[in-house]
């Protein structure tokens, strides 16, 4: 039985991506969507979690990365105005935060049923979940996970036995919801929580192994339907 729910943020509950996209819109000839879909995937995913998680916050060093993908010679000025796009789309995060629209009801449905939501994301969790309480206007969390907290990345198996402990959770009463496989999928099922990806743009799934989540949706209400039968 599932006591215990450990939530994404960015992707997964927060849009952060539509704010992104508009910025980029016609930088390097190519639509938002097109160069952010190269940005996130075949850059941040592809390059940076496999070789430089030591960057994993460098904006800079991923557009370096970017314009050798494409085969162009890098422009500073170009790249400083995509630094500057991330910088506002993060500034306009933390004022005015862009909810998908199934985000709150999950929750509020999550913890009807009984269930521990907990926030479990990377940085500024605890700034995070307090904009969201005031949107909702009720407490939404149980505990609110972080990589500063908890002193490691989210994307090492500590990070997950540390919010096992903390929660007092077993890892089979436990599932954790998140659009990223490396770090809400792979490090999770790794001390035995089940997983679900919330795969929302139909992404291509993962070919690895273990980033491959125990279940795939495509909404959150899907992924509630899914705790009510475990």
């Amino acid at each position: 039985m599932v006591t215990t729910v450990l939530m994404d943020y960015d992707g997964t509950l927060h849009d952060h991506e539509a704010v992104i996209t508009r910025g980029l819109d016609g930088i390097l000839g190519l639509s938002g969507r097109e160069l952010h879909r190269i940005y996130k995937y075949d850059i941040h995913r592809a390059q940076i979690h496999t070789k430089h998680l030591d960057r994993h916050d460098d904006t800079m060093f991923h557009c370096e990365l970017l314009f050798k993908y494409l085969g162009r010679p890098f422009d500073p000025e170009t790249a400083e105005l995509i630094v500057q796009i991330f910088d506002k789309a993060s500034e306009k995060a933390r004022e005015d935060p862009v909810y998908f629209r199934d985000a709150f009801a999950a929750l509020q449905v999550m913890k009807g049923l009984g269930l521990s939501v907990c926030l479990s994301t990377g940085m500024d969790a605890e700034e995070k979940a307090r904009t969201m309480v005031e949107v909702a206007g009720v407490d939404l969390f149980k505990h609110v996970f972080s990589e500063s907290r908890l002193g490691f990345l989210k994307t090492e198996r500590e990070y997950y036995l540390r919010v096992l402990e903390i929660a007092g959770s077993h890892p089979t009463e436990t599932v954790s919801i998140g659009d990223t496989p490396l770090s809400d999928i792979r490090p999770a099922k790794l001390v035995g929580i089940r997983t679900i990806w919330l795969n929302r743009i139909g992404e291509p799934p993962p070919t690895e192994v273990d980033q491959t989540a125990d279940y795939e949706v495509e909404t959150l209400e899907k992924a509630v339907k899914l705790l009510r039968n475990m």
